[in-house]
């Protein structure tokens, strides 16, 4: 963490878990607003759920992967981060 202090970055595993813990609560709002409407989408609440379990799966191996896996996978999730915002139901 000392790093983060001399860059004024957050260290890869903490920018990793954020990213992760953002994504995650995006998946849960679309569950829910899925779940929530009048005619709920099966499928892609299924799809949606499924999504969110490997995610859950991330989280528990974040710890064993190294500085540049953790910097892959972040680029990863807040690029499917900005997936989902951009593919956001105008009912919010």
């Amino acid at each position: 963490m000392d790093e983060a202090h001399d860059t004024g970055l957050p260290a890869p595993r903490v920018r990793a878990e954020e990213a992760l813990n953002s994504l995650l609560a995006r998946y849960e709002d679309r569950i829910r607003q899925h779940r929530r409407a009048a005619v709920p989408d099966a499928e892609r609440l299924g799809q949606l759920a499924h999504e969110q379990q490997e995610l859950l799966t991330d989280r528990d191996l974040l710890p064993e992967l190294s500085e540049e896996q953790l910097l892959q996978v972040t680029a990863i999730y807040e690029t499917r981060n900005e997936a989902l915002d951009s593919t956001q139901p105008d009912a919010q």
